[in-house]
């Protein structure tokens, strides 16, 4: 009977140690596709700033109408590193021709001037490609829609390929390498940590960088779930071993390595959700400083509706128009995640560009009708654009599918009526008419997205006079404690999509 049971707590030990093993495995394998999936998440992101950079660049062009001395201070901004070559070019005729340079002169691709004039004017980020010499070149570039200009732009590799992986960074402790377009190819290899090709087990994946594709393949030279965890197998082995024999103690032993394994995966987890902060982090990057005012206090929050890899479209931006006198606008961009910042960085400068040379408000909303095409970019934004004279006590609104705002005074709360049109992105041939409203300070004025009113299962009604009864409530409060009482009011029962609410305040 010894016998019996020995062998069949040996057969079990065998079942277990086989079947810890491939949990293992298992573990290493999706700890090590997140963490690889994390680094696609900064790519893109690195790919969205670029897109930004040079739509910022290509948008002063086309302001200036492509004025080398406007190129040249708004470019130098843009270099960030030794090496780096800034150009603008107009393309006439199928010809690139050069206008301006900042930095070292472009070396170009192999087909010269002509790569550059097949670029169609999409607004999109276009990589050209690997560019050889000494040292070689990532080349790229941005064509803005209904232009004959292009921003094209030359950053160094490092020598070697070698990509530095600081300690906090989701890069250490792997092997990974990163090649341009959808394959391994060794003349594609952009950065690697180490040797490349990566050897071991592998992980591979493609995430979009601009109109092209990086491609990603990662290993782990170490055990990412901890020496436990890969030493756990053998441990239920010798344990087993050990249990023929003592019987009762299998159970005990195998119910703590349960209990620690557990624990680590749960710390994996925390570890993990800590990382998916970047998103939040690129968001609040994209949103502008609120500025300091004379004769008016400004304040704006900002909630991301839920925690994933992806950022939101929702924005603000308040413009001094002159002493007393303001510009705001408040934006939702339709979607989520690269397209959405893009739209949303895009039209926040196009705002601020179309103010510079001197339109109105309504002036601003009818060229920034020109900049989107639900049909061909499928997005469209909910625009609501403000000029506020704190002197006179005068707010003039419009609004392209937008709310309007909440109206704050000793009187109590009210929603202002203005005229909606549709949204941007959406072919409308009514031109966009302001509305004028006298408030008389001391007021506060709030501008929100769907975000702070709508719910599932609600009507938009019973979310506007939740939000209005709340601003009537904090009035009385300081304009930043109001914000976070009227924040706290409104995400506290499971809202699932971005928040941004603007406050100004006046007295005269």
């Amino acid at each position: 009977m010894s016998l019996v049971v020995a062998v069949l707590l040996l057969v079990v030990t065998a079942v277990l140690t086989f079947l810890t093993w491939r949990v293992s495995e298992h573990s290493e394998q999706r700890l090590l596709s997140r963490q690889v999936a994390l680094v696609g998440s900064l790519l893109t992101s690195q790919a969205a700033v670029l897109q930004v950079q040079l739509a910022d660049v290509a948008q002063v062009a086309v302001n200036t109408d492509a004025n080398p001395a406007a190129f040249a201070r708004f470019g130098a901004t843009q270099l960030q590193q030794t090496g780096q070559s800034l150009s603008l070019w107009r393309m006439t005729d199928g010809q690139a021709e050069q206008l301006a340079v900042q930095g070292v002169d472009p070396r170009l691709p192999a087909e010269g001037a002509g790569a550059l004039s097949a670029l169609e004017p999409t607004g999109e980020l276009v990589v050209l490609g690997i560019v050889p010499g000494e040292p070689d070149r990532l080349a790229y570039g941005l064509r803005p829609v209904d232009t004959d200009l292009l921003v094209y732009a030359e950053s160094p590799l490092p020598d070697g390929r070698e990509l530095a992986a600081p300690p906090d960074s989701p890069m250490a402790g792997l092997d990974l390498a990163l090649y341009l377009g959808r394959t391994t190819e060794p003349e594609l290899l952009l950065q690697a940590t180490g040797p490349a090709p990566v050897e071991g087990d592998t992980h591979r994946t493609e995430v979009p960088f601009g109109t092209t594709t990086v491609t990603i393949v990662g290993a782990s030279p170490g055990h990412l779930a901890g020496p436990l965890s890969a030493a756990l197998p053998w441990i239920v082995l010798g344990v087993g071993g050990v249990l023929a024999l003592g019987g009762a103690g299998t159970v005990d032993y195998v119910s703590r390595r349960r209990v620690v394994a557990e624990r680590l995966a749960a710390e994996n987890e925390r570890l993990y959700r800590q990382q998916r902060g970047i998103a939040g982090t690129l968001q609040l990057a994209l949103l502008p400083v609120v500025p300091e005012l004379t004769g008016v206090d400004v304040a704006a929050r900002y909630v991301a509706g839920v925690d994933e890899l992806e950022v939101g479209g929702d924005w603000y931006d308040v413009i001094e128009h002159r002493r007393g006198c303001c510009v705001f606008v408040v934006g939702d961009i339709s979607g989520r995640g690269l397209p959405a910042a893009t739209t949303m960085a895009s039209l926040r400068f196009a705002v601020r560009a179309y103010l510079a040379e001197g339109h109105d408000i309504e002036g601003v909303l009818t060229r920034l009708r020109r900049l989107l095409d639900v049909d061909v970019d499928h997005q469209f934004a909910t625009v609501l654009l403000g000029e506020l004279d704190a002197g006179a006590g005068r707010l003039r609104l419009v609004s392209a599918g937008h709310f309007g705002p909440v109206v704050v005074t000793a009187d109590g709360a009210r929603l202002v009526d203005c005229p909606v049109t549709p949204p941007i992105g959406v072919p409308s041939r009514v031109a966009p008419r302001a509305t004028t409203v006298q408030v008389r300070g001391p007021a506060t004025m709030l501008a929100f997205t769907d975000g702070a009113i709508e719910r599932r299962g609600e009507v938009v009604d019973t979310g506007l006079e939740r939000l209005r009864r709340a601003a009537e409530a904090a009035g009385g409060k300081p304009l930043e404690p109001m914000l976070d009482e009227l924040l706290e009011i409104l995400t506290a029962d499971g809202r699932k999509d971005d928040t941004v609410i603007l406050g100004l305040r006046w007295t005269g």
